[in-house]
């Protein structure tokens, strides 16, 4: 399945957030940063990206396919790192990867491998002890060991230290490299993250699109000002 992702006329009601109508179409190679305060939407439009949410209005796509009826066809062409880290505690971190990729008919386990070398996760260690830092590297393994056409990820570097969040974005960054075939789709409310790893941002406010651009646009109009400082102008009340 070739990586494209639209949405069109998407919509959607929860008993106190509406979101929509969002229009969005993304392409293969392109490394897209969806941003927004909590509650703007961005985990809803992720989790309606990978399959995982069903109540909505309108159209969403995934490699020219609508993602409720080719389901199945979805799971294996979408890597998603969630907002909510998912696992079993009492398996150790080989268990773990190792029982995933029972799910992914093209899991790559070489690539898992080095994954879990570079990322120094300790294989013997319960996932249930590991740092929140060690659980998000675990989750960035199950979500790109497959090697899907299209990784989604939900608040990657939330929460932890710079350190830890500047070997996070390597990963990704070499993971997905501009002028490739894949697609990135990542949610952030650390702007200097995305400036380091997007070429095109979203930014969401109270469900609904306010800005679309390429990191490149979005630097023309002001030479020499920080993408971050743009970023945050536009989604302050006054910017």
């Amino acid at each position: 399945m070739k990586a494209s992702i639209v949405l069109s006329d998407f919509r959607v009601d929860f008993p106190n957030f509406s979101m929509g109508p969002i229009e969005l179409d993304v392409r293969a190679g392109e490394r897209l940063a969806l941003i927004g305060a909590n509650g703007a939407g961005k985990s809803t439009t992720l989790n309606a990206i990978a399959g995982r949410l069903t109540e909505y209005r309108g159209r969403v796509e995934v490699g020219g396919e609508e993602v409720v009826a080719q389901a199945h066809r979805v799971r294996e062409s979408v890597g998603l790192l969630p907002e909510r880290l998912l696992g079993f505690g009492w398996m150790t971190v080989a268990e773990h990867i190792a029982f995933l990729s029972n799910f992914f008919p093209t899991w790559d386990k070489k690539h898992a491998t080095e994954l879990l070398d570079r990322l120094a996760l300790p294989a013997k260690s319960k996932v249930g002890t590991l740092s929140k830092g060690m659980q998000i590297k675990l989750a960035l393994i199950g979500a790109e060991a497959f090697r899907p056409p299209i990784l989604l990820l939900d608040e990657p570097t939330s929460g932890i230290d710079p350190v830890m969040r500047g070997e996070l974005l390597a990963v990704i960054a070499d993971c997905a490299p501009r002028g490739g075939e894949r697609i990135v789709v990542f949610s952030s409310h650390i702007l200097e993250d995305v400036e380091r790893i997007a070429d095109r941002v979203v930014l969401l406010q109270s469900g609904s699109v306010i800005c679309d651009m390429s990191t490149e646009a979005l630097q023309a109009t002001e030479p020499g000002t920080p993408i971050s400082e743009l970023l945050y102008s536009r989604l302050t009340p006054h910017g």
